[in-house]
């Protein structure tokens, strides 16, 4: 499968694009400077992930997509605007599939308790952001699935990941080399297809 990754340079992109390859998948990782991305055995394709030209341009010849774009900075509404310039991009290119990385704080299932009701003020603005990006996928025609993932460590690879079934109130961890796994797998799953689900391995 061709893959094209967006967010490939940060901590949870570059760990998708790791265990893509050593799965033996072709990978482009879309960054906006190459010297982050610390590998040479990628496909790269620089660009800003808010153009459409650029994503166009990255799309040729991808199979699908998964973004582990973030931010914390509202205010640049990167989520909103790089998720609009990336429908407008798919559908000329031709390709359908998409995986969105998300945070547990924006699914609709997640339910604050406690101290985390402070963290939700907080993230008040990023979420907005995020929930603002989704509904435009949500609305498309594209064969989406939003993962929305609990807290994220830098632990090793367990394969022991689930989906949470019902509401979200005790929210636990996930390592970003289980959550790569998770995506790569979503992407490949056809039951995913227009789904969201939570993730966690705690």
């Amino acid at each position: 499968m061709n893959i094209l990754v967006l967010g490939a340079a940060g901590k949870t992109g570059r760990q998708v694009v790791a265990r893509a390859l050593a799965a033996g998948q072709t990978v482009t990782a879309f960054v906006r400077d190459p010297e982050k991305l610390e590998r040479a055995d990628a496909l790269v394709a620089v660009g800003d992930a808010r153009s459409v030209d650029d994503l166009r341009n990255a799309l040729r010849g991808q199979d699908g997509v998964i973004s582990t774009l973030g931010s914390m900075n509202a205010g640049q509404k990167l989520i909103e605007r790089s998720t609009e310039a990336l429908l407008e991009a798919m559908a000329g290119a031709g390709v359908k599939r998409v995986v969105m990385l998300s945070s547990f704080a924006a699914s609709p299932t997640y339910r604050a308790r406690g101290v985390m009701k402070l963290a939700a003020v907080a993230m008040k603005g990023a979420v907005a952001d995020k929930t603002a990006g989704e509904a435009l996928l949500r609305r498309s025609a594209a064969d989406w699935t939003i993962v929305y993932a609990t807290r994220l460590n830098d632990g090793p690879r367990t394969g022991g990941y689930r989906t949470v079934e019902g509401a979200l109130t005790d929210v636990g961890t996930i390592s970003r080399a289980d959550l790569a796994d998770a995506l790569l797998s979503t992407l490949a799953d056809p039951t995913s297809v227009r789904q969201s689900r939570v993730l966690t391995s705690t």
